[in-house]
């Protein structure tokens, strides 16, 4: 059947490609060439897929490898059935597979599976989601991360041969990331990470975007549908990435990045994930870098104390150009005569890299009276005198640690700005905490190996996976079938 398919298909071309050169010396048209021929190798790729499936779905050897792990979520093999499944850029495929149903309970015994009437398990088991193969799914999400919005997700897909209709499309991607999400930490790395003597730099922000919640009470017999309020909100995010002995980066490793919609604790319970999927005893040194916000600090503190690393093993850096920023208030407060000359700035400035913070206090209190005085003592008080630990520049340069949180100020942009916080768009909670995951994954660099460990944990999805601590639990799954 296969060689048969394979044969027509290549006396078709034989036939076709003297036509197509004559047609394209007359209309000197390739991009309708390469259209056609695009087509035609779509439809032999679904050939061929569908072809391999049919063999392998009724296969007795495999319905009963299915039977024995239908058996462990109390399912029991009812029939085979056509279903239409949806591989690479190809139209559908219609294949005959195993269905299976919740299992009769025994007399004496409760009730036990899963929720919902039945499954697929023999094409869930291949990693299908959605009746979807794992590659397309990858090709969706991709493009819907990317893209502006999901319409335009769609046109552009749909020029690429994959007619997916926007809810389709949205539906795609909300399975993926809860796929990956309960397995935050683990999912993107491949286990053979060398940590050994380099510095791990850990930096923490928030950015904006603008969440979708319906208003309460009945809906208004002129309105058309209820309504939503569309507060501004602040996803959290963090970014790891590797320094070597000199501080340099550590190109073999690509950061990672990711980013929840929860409060502050749940931000360092992600974290506190990726921590401890990583080998932190082989570390040299651990940096934590963010602004001055007391929430990350207090959250750096609470994180410490769970995963046991030695204090002098950790710098806590207060990134040096919010710290100007700072000092910049308290030049703006100074006698117009001192602001002008800028010499005082200037020596404050110099004092804060030094980590003098006790020579800008006695300036301060020379040079100020009165309210400006007050002002510029609460300031110090609530910022510097706070932070004072975590602005000693001079003394991190020389331990070739880095005094910025740059690297995570550029992934606010890139993960959030650029894409969920763009005008006009309204997000519920689960959708922006699924996109803050997938566009993470796609922009840190490691969405082959994120799709790579989807698939391997779809293939055991008809079995009840423990919780995954560490690779080493990852990497080990037995094989489903």
């Amino acid at each position: 059947m296969l060689a048969t398919m394979l044969q027509d298909f290549v006396c078709e071309l034989e036939a076709q490609v003297e036509q197509w050169a004559q047609e394209l010396g007359r209309t000197l048209d390739l991009a309708k060439l390469e259209e056609e021929l695009s087509e035609r190798m779509q439809r032999l790729y679904a050939g061929v897929v569908g072809q391999v499936l049919t063999e392998l779905l009724s296969e007795p050897s495999y319905l009963e490898a299915l039977r024995r792990l239908g058996g462990r979520r109390g399912m029991r093999f009812k029939e085979y059935r056509r279903v239409t499944v949806r591989v690479g850029q190809g139209p559908g495929i219609e294949v005959v597979a195993p269905y299976f149903v919740k299992a009769g309970a025994k007399r004496g015994r409760k009730k036990r599976g899963p929720n919902g009437r039945g499954a697929q398990l023999g094409l869930e088991v291949l990693g299908f989601i959605g009746r979807c193969s794992a590659r397309l799914v990858s090709e969706v999400a991709q493009m819907a991360v990317l893209c502006p919005s999901f319409e335009v997700a769609h046109q552009v897909l749909g020029r690429r041969g994959i007619a997916l209709d926007v809810k389709t499309l949205r539906r795609r991607c909300r399975d993926l990331g809860e796929k990956g999400l309960p397995h935050r930490g683990v999912i993107a790395l491949t286990g053979s990470e060398e940590l050994e003597g380099q510095t791990l730099v850990i930096g923490i922000d928030g950015g904006r975007l603008r969440e979708r919640r319906p208003k309460r009470g009945r809906k208004l017999g002129s309105q058309k549908r209820q309504g939503y309020h569309t507060e501004w909100k602040e996803p959290k995010l963090f970014t790891l990435y590797l320094l070597d002995a000199q501080g340099q980066l550590v190109k073999e490793f690509a950061p990672l990045h990711d980013g929840t919609m929860q409060d502050h604790e749940g931000l360092f319970a992600v974290l506190e994930q990726y921590l401890q999927a990583l080998d932190l005893g082989a570390l040299e040194k651990i940096v934590f870098c963010g602004d001055g916000a007391p929430w990350i600090w207090s959250g750096v503190e609470d994180l410490l104390s769970r995963c046991n690393v030695p204090a002098e093993q950790v710098y806590q850096v207060l990134d040096y150009t919010h710290a100007k920023q700072n000092l910049q208030e308290l030049v703006e407060l100074l006698p117009a005569s001192l602001k002008h000359a800028g010499t005082l700035a200037k020596r404050w400035k110099n004092w804060l890299w030094q980590g003098d913070l006790g020579g800008i206090y006695e300036s301060l209190c020379r040079v100020l009276s009165g309210k400006k005085k007050t002002q510029a003592l609460k300031k110090w008080q609530n910022y510097f005198e706070r932070n004072a630990a975590r602005m000693q520049y001079e003394r991190f340069r020389q331990a070739a640690v880095p005094c910025g949180s740059g690297c995570v100020e550029s992934a606010i942009r890139r993960v959030i700005n650029l894409r969920l916080k763009a005008p006009g768009t309204f997000w519920t909670q689960d959708m922006a905490e699924c996109f803050l995951f997938l566009r993470s994954q796609l922009l840190s660099g490691r969405w082959d190996t994120f799709i790579h460990n989807v698939a391997r944990l779809t293939r055991q999805w008809i079995e009840p996976l423990p919780q995954l601590n560490n690779l080493e639990e990852l990497y080990e799954l037995p094989q489903a079938a």
